[in-house]
Order: structure tokens, then C-alpha cells, then sequence
């Protein structure tokens, strides 16, 4: 048998398995949830707080989706990312699982905005028009948005 995974059969057979375990990798490795309108869409931020006085944003901030489930921003100081489902108006974190970068912000626009996504981006209602998303947060909390150039 030896003999065997030396010839040219050997070595097609040890290249259709590489290729297999690299397709089950990546499909263990890429999600796919279900994403409805909000895959494969960029947004940036306008404002957050209370629901009833949203703050404007004064540092660039954003959230990206991918139509694969997958979710990345920044709050205008920290990256975020993630795995997420959307459906029917509300949006899932996988697992419950938000990954952060840790710059220190400090005093600044660029703080209080970090502040408030570590404190309430999760689990959340969503509206969304052509060209506007809202983010409806824990404790009565918005993010508000618009779609990104």
C-alpha cells in the first residue's frame, strides 16, 4: 500500500481530500445565517442615546453587514465584529458574542460614543427604509444611521 500513495493515485486521492477538508473548513469557518435586508449593506452613524434624544455623532463611526452573517464597525474609536441572523425585524448576535479591539478612548466624542456600543450593541429591533437604519437598543437606546456611500 506503500507503493500506492506514491504513485499518481495516491496523489490524486491525497489532493481530493486536502480540497475537501478545505471546503469543510470554510464552510464550518464561514457563516451563513439568514440575513434578510440588512446583508451586504454599510451604514454610518448620525446619532445614538435615549430614544427620545439621540445624541448626534461626532466621531465617524459605522456597521457593516455581509450578506454571509457576518457584521463589523467601529464606534468611532474601537472596532467591533461579529456573527449575526436578521429576520423579521430583529437582529440576532450569534451566540451573543461581540469582538472588540481595546484602544483607550478617553474623554473625547470618540469615548462617549465607544461607551455607549460596549454598554447596549446586542441583540436589537431594526427598522430600515431605502437609505435609513434604526437600531433599537437595550434599555430604550438607539442607534440611527444612514447608508453609507
Amino acid at each position: 500500500m506503500d507503493g500506492f500513495w506514491r504513485g499518481r493515485g495516491g496523489r490524486l486521492l491525497m489532493a481530493a481530500l486536502l480540497v475537501g477538508l478545505a471546503a469543510v473548513a470554510l464552510a464550518v469557518l464561514i457563516p451563513n445565517h439568514e440575513t434578510a435586508d440588512l446583508g451586504g449593506t454599510a451604514w454610518t452613524l448620525v446619532a445614538y442615546g435615549p430614544a427620545d434624544a439621540p445624541t448626534a455623532a461626532e466621531a465617524p463611526a459605522s456597521i457593516n453587514f455581509e450578506a454571509n452573517g457576518r457584521f463589523s464597525g467601529s464606534t468611532g474609536c474601537n472596532g467591533f465584529f461579529g456573527n449575526f441572523r436578521a429576520a423579521d425585524g430583529r437582529l440576532t448576535i450569534v451566540d451573543g458574542e461581540i469582538g472588540m479591539t481595546l484602544a483607550e478612548c478617553g474623554d473625547t466624542p470618540e469615548g462617549a460614543q465607544n461607551a455607549f456600543f460596549r454598554a447596549h450593541l446586542g441583540d436589537a429591533t431594526y427598522e430600515r427604509t431605502a437609505d435609513r437604519l434604526t437600531l433599537h437598543l437595550d434599555g430604550g437606546q438607539v442607534a440611527e444611521f444612514t447608508l453609507a456611500p
